[in-house]
């Protein structure tokens, strides 16, 4: 009788302790899926923030400077690759246009743009700021200079000495469309794969893309 009495005990206290364990490890399991949830919307949140304010403003502004800049070239100067092309000796209503195009057209985009970066450098993918988005602040401060002498009618510098950043298109696109990723992604959405008819499909994006790409290459704004 006493042999059964211990034996019962000891079932007893097993059972007792597996379902200690299976407490502990269900709290423990539930406590690392609520912290991995709460990483989960924390990331979410930060990459809202990052294409509302920072890199879905430059990915339109970009993409509607590229356009203006294509219509501008196709409009006025279509048979040379740049404005101020070496050798051609630029009329002065030639000049006046570039005024006119500069002052309402390009400066005011590349100014939103790094209003934009100023405002919200701390979303930026990068711990520093990349080399894209630095020559663009630094190419529109160089230009209000040159748009202050046309004020006081001093055109003899037409200019910056500071480029118009040749990769910044790219850049933001890369940028844009890699954070519109993570986003279906961590909301659970995923985008369905495109199916190609067949090589000439591919070989046409290719060739738009090289054209695009070409169009942007020789921006002086």
């Amino acid at each position: 009788m006493l042999e059964g009495i211990v034996g019962w005990l000891s079932q007893s206290g097993n059972t007792a302790t597996s379902a200690i364990v299976t407490g502990v490890a269900g709290f423990i399991a539930k406590g690392i899926y609520d912290l991995q949830v709460q990483r989960r919307k924390e990331k979410l949140e930060r990459i809202n923030q990052q294409l509302k304010l920072l890199y879905g403003p430059l990915y339109s502004l970009s993409a509607a400077s590229g356009l203006a800049w294509k219509e501008f070239q196709e409009n006025y100067w279509p048979d040379r690759q740049t404005f101020f092309s070496e050798g051609r000796k630029m009329r002065p209503g030639d000049l006046a246009l570039w005024r006119l195009w500069m002052r309402s057209v390009f400066q005011p985009i590349n100014e939103a743009m790094c209003e934009a970066i100023e405002k919200n450098s701390e979303l930026l993918i990068e711990n520093d700021v990349p080399t894209e988005l630095s020559e663009l602040l630094a190419h529109t401060e160089v230009y209000k200079t040159v748009i202050a002498r046309w004020d006081a009618e001093d055109y003899s510098e037409h200019l910056a000495s500071f480029n118009y950043p040749s990769e910044l298109e790219a850049y933001v696109n890369r940028c844009f469309l890699s954070l519109k990723e993570q986003q279906r992604k961590l909301i659970g959405y995923r985008v369905p794969a495109v199916k190609h008819s067949g090589a000439g499909d591919t070989d046409t994006q290719a060739s738009a893309q090289a054209s695009l790409a070409s169009t942007f290459t020789n921006r002086e704004v």
